[in-house]
């Protein structure tokens, strides 16, 4: 037996002998048994697969966006938006009948980028004129454009693509604060159309949602040039620039200049698509090394663990004796997932970043993924349990990371069962996660759509083989 059995079976027996203490005071018969008779405890080793794969589409309603194209390790990725954006409900402009449109300017405000932050990238921005997003519908990330935009020269509402370099903030917009000497952040601000700002500016019925969504269905904003920068834009709204008169006894018309701004907030829908059109070729070199497995966002390419239940199960009686004369317990079922990163590695090229790994990792139950994401749910020991990044330095100071996962809850689940699955599906999926501020307990996890690409040793690694550390026991049910 090895020493990581030896501890394992050790803190087993602790947990066992407490379990018998408290149940000797009940069952006073059972303390005159020999321990041996009641319980038997056995450590093992058990060995999973792993696979690269890939999903078609990630489903989420982002609090974030990405905009842009450029190369990665997986391949190109392209992204763009779709948005609507909040009626004021009620508003009026004020002297309507003398108000007069000026421009209209839509205002993307980032403060990050992936790729080559002094490359030239072109933005160009359509109306959308077929269709609206439904607040209450949920969209794959490769949801067709023309669902909802022809991309007609009509639709088109700027007359030049407004060129960008990520790292000049042209038209960054200066925050004060009382505590500091204020910032800037990284804005672009793009001229609409003059025929768009005044048929916008005629769209006057802010009654509702609804009603406002009828005559303005909102934008697709895309990139025409640029094949090396995705900015991560955080906010979004559109400003109408206006001005209206009165009339003041013996005196000149008043002129007023006056702005009414719009926002891409969370009271409507906005989809962020993603198109990789070279990642099947990617997936398929990337397959060829047995060694690592890769689990990137927002590409959905994600590492599928496979677990032989049965063989568990067999291994399980065979150490215990018949399963009808023990109650089984999982105490333990460690999953370890080695990443293979380095953080003081020097990179020489932006795009390296993209090597650092998710900051959480779910394990979910492949079958339950689809669910598990739509019904907004957390996580559970039965259904999917979150990791977060961990770091270990050994005696040497070597920094190593990993994702540690306890099975015992699913494999107790599964134990229960008359008719218990032979092996069980896991996918390896990054994830964003919010926590509440008073309880610091999760509140919300979701699928992640920052650029990040996870390396980790695969279930058939030469040097380190994922696997599942386990510790089980067998009380005897004649006795309990």
């Amino acid at each position: 037996m090895n020493l990581k059995k030896m501890i394992y079976t050790i803190l087993a027996l602790l947990l066992a002998g407490m379990w018998s203490c408290k149940d000797d005071v009940m069952n006073a018969g059972a303390s005159a048994l020999q321990p041996e008779d009641d319980i038997r405890v056995k450590s093992d080793t058990f060995s999973v697969s792993s696979m690269l794969e890939a999903s078609s589409a990630i489903s989420v309603t982002p609090d974030s966006f990405l905009l842009g194209e450029c190369d990665t390790h997986f391949g190109t990725i392209k992204a763009d938006i779709l948005t609507q954006f909040a009626c004021p409900i009620g508003f009026e402009y004020p002297y309507a009948e003398t108000a007069e449109v000026d421009s209209v300017c839509l205002y993307l405000y980032y403060n990050n980028w992936h790729g080559d932050g002094l490359a030239p990238m072109g933005i160009t921005v359509y109306e959308m004129d077929k269709a609206t997003l439904d607040y209450n519908s949920r969209y794959p990330s490769d949801t067709a454009v023309s669902t909802f935009c022809s991309l007609s020269d009509s639709t088109k509402v700027t007359k030049n693509s407004r060129v960008v370099v990520a790292e000049e903030h042209t038209d960054s917009a200066f925050v004060s604060s009382a505590t500091s000497s204020g910032y800037y952040i990284p804005c672009i601000r793009i001229k609409l159309s003059d025929d768009f700002a005044r048929r916008f500016f005629a769209k006057q019925d802010f009654s509702s949602q609804e009603a406002f969504n009828e005559l303005f269905k909102g934008l697709y904003i895309t990139t025409d040039f640029g094949g090396s920068t995705v900015l991560y834009i955080t906010q979004m709204s559109m400003s109408v620039y206006y001005h209206f008169s009165y009339s003041r006894q013996n005196a000149p018309d008043t002129v007023v200049n006056d702005v009414k701004s719009f926002y891409a907030n969370s009271e409507v829908r906005q989809l962020n698509k993603f198109n990789y059109p070279d990642r099947e070729q990617i997936l398929t070199q990337y397959r060829q090394n047995k060694d690592i497995n890769y689990v990137v966002s927002p590409a959905n390419i994600y590492t599928r663990l496979t677990v032989r239940m049965d063989s568990i199960f067999d291994r399980m009686e065979e150490q215990l004796g018949d399963p009808e004369g023990y109650r089984v317990y999982v105490n333990r079922a460690n999953l370890t997932v080695d990443v293979l990163y380095d953080a003081s590695k020097e990179t020489t090229r932006p795009r390296d970043e993209w090597d650092a790994p998710a900051s959480y990792m779910l394990l979910v139950l492949e079958d339950k993924m689809e669910t598990f994401f739509a019904k907004n749910e957390l996580p559970s020991d039965t259904t999917a349990i979150l990791s977060s990044l961990g770091m270990s330095a050994d005696t040497l100071g070597n920094v190593s990371y990993s994702y540690t996962y306890d099975l015992s809850g699913m494999l107790t689940q599964q134990l229960r069962k008359a008719d218990h699955a032979e092996y069980l599906n896991f996918c390896l999926v990054p994830v964003a996660v919010e926590t509440s501020v008073s309880t610091s307990s999760t509140s919300s996890v979701k699928q992640l759509q920052t650029i990040t690409t996870t390396y980790i040793r695969s279930a058939s690694n030469s040097e380190n083989p994922m696997d599942i550390e386990m510790v089980y026991s067998g009380f005897n049910k004649a006795q309990r």
